[in-house]
């Protein structure tokens, strides 16, 4: 078995980074309000017909301007920032190669402080009075407040960091919003699919859960965790389980009260849907239950666990959708550390250590998905121009093949990633070393279920 580091990506609904072009960030205008919806530009409606010689809004002879939501300041400025910083160097690689049709892609981003209130205008400012090409990388606070007046408008949204169910689908062609991170219910029936069907259990980790063996399922109470709640149930009555399930609704503090009802239960084998790993684990220490615990993708990462818990008779695991192990994945993060050398106020030093923080990571695939499309706009320019139809259409030409990850938005399929490979954390309490293993290939829910 092949032991290899992985970092994995943050996405669990507590994510969206932010980027500027030219490597500068703008800030929110002091004098507005930004908790009061702008009025309108005085503009011309922007047209989305589909043809080489028709533009859409945010497109001049020398611009094309992109939205996004940034925290680069406050409590998450330590996951904006690198996600900031790896969105904005794959786009000022793309400037420094010509831009898109002989345009220089120009940034706009706001910080709403991950206030809804002020993320909802702040989004209705980027498409009325910034009047953006496209939005890109929108945190998940924002969504539901502003997911419908983004479908009305139809401008492109690449990836909000949700996985809401109202943010995916699986047949939506008209449907401008492309989803990369996976959706709740992806995650949440892969979980459920391990516990059921993968060798994964016993005391060589080669045995499955025993037919009859319930199951701890760990959850919030914000819709997230209620998406994820319901998915997983449903499945589970599929496939004749529904009545294995001990289901508890958990904060920090009552993870003891939880634990001590699981193991009344004699639940042998947890599925915690959260990223909250080092806190849950120690409270199993505290209760003295070692059980196998499958953790939701947002926990795939080594920064969600602390090797003086690791005990192998308590195995953790974590499904992931992106694989950085792989010859491609590393090649995908060398590619990246090149492209964060074209922001030059990016040291040296701190460019070279993002190729292991997955939130740099993270923003660099939202921002490599612009890049490529907008690179088979320069390649199709004869048929396809710079305007809302034609860059939705070529969205949908192909995989997006990114190294770590693959992932298409072709027929109106809307999902994200869909296949999902397993890692399992090993740490060594007495010397401080960890890895994530790569346990179990990528792999289609079909393929799991079918085990």
């Amino acid at each position: 078995m092949k032991k290899t580091r992985i970092l994995s990506m943050f996405l669990a609904g507590m994510m969206l980074f932010s980027m500027l072009a030219g490597c500068k960030r703008e800030e929110a205008t002091p004098s507005a309000d930004p908790t009061k919806a702008p009025e309108p530009a005085n503009s011309q409606p922007a047209s989305t017909a589909g043809s080489p010689d028709v533009v859409s809004q945010g497109v001049t002879d020398d611009v094309v301007k992109i939205g996004t939501i940034s925290l680069v300041s406050g409590g998450f400025a330590y996951i904006g920032q690198p996600a900031y910083d790896g969105m904005r160097a794959a786009i000022a690689r793309l400037n420094a190669q010509g831009g898109v049709q002989g345009r220089q892609i120009e940034i706009v981003a706001y910080d709403d402080q991950f206030d809804a209130a002020t993320g909802k205008a702040t989004i209705e400012r980027f498409v009325e009075q910034d009047q953006v090409f496209l939005l890109t990388s929108l945190w998940g606070n924002i969504v539901e407040p502003s997911l419908d007046y983004l479908k009305d408008k139809g401008i492109p949204v690449v990836n909000i960091a949700s996985g809401l169910d109202v943010c995916f689908s699986e047949n939506d062609p008209g449907s401008r919003i492309f989803q990369v991170q996976p959706a709740n219910r992806t995650d949440a029936r892969f979980l459920l699919a391990r516990v059921l069907h993968e060798s994964i259990f016993g005391p060589n980790k080669d045995e499955k859960l025993p037919a009859d063996a319930k199951i701890a399922v760990v959850h919030g109470v914000d819709s997230a965790s209620m998406d994820n709640l319901g998915h997983l149930q449903t499945m589970a009555e599929e496939e004749g389980a529904l009545d294995r399930l001990v289901c508890e609704a958990v904060t920090q503090e009552t993870y003891a009260t939880a634990i001590q009802k699981f193991k009344s239960e004699d639940c042998q084998a947890v599925i915690f849907m959260g990223i909250d790993a080092t806190t849950w684990i120690s409270a199993m220490d505290d209760a003295q239950w070692e059980v196998p615990v499958i953790f939701s993708y947002g926990a795939s990462t080594l920064q969600s666990f602390v090797p003086d818990t690791y005990k192998s008779t308590r195995p953790c695991y974590a499904n992931v959708w992106a694989d950085y192990a792989s010859d491609g994945g590393q090649a995908m993060l060398d590619d990246m550390v090149d492209a964060l050398s074209y922001c030059p106020d990016i040291a040296e030093d701190v460019r070279i250590s993002y190729r292991d923080n997955n939130y740099c990571v993270a923003g660099y695939l939202y921002g490599m998905t612009i890049v490529k499309a907008f690179e088979r706009l320069n390649e199709m320019q004869d048929d396809y121009g710079l305007n809302w139809e034609d860059f939705s259409t070529v969205m949908e030409m192909g995989d997006f093949e990114m190294g770590a990850v693959t992932f298409d938005f072709a027929g109106g399929k809307r999902m994200g990633v869909d296949a999902m490979a397993l890692l399992e954390y090993v740490g060594d309490p007495a010397t401080g070393s960890e890895e994530m293993i790569n346990l179990l290939p990528f792999a289609d829910l079909d393929d799991v279920l079918s085990k």
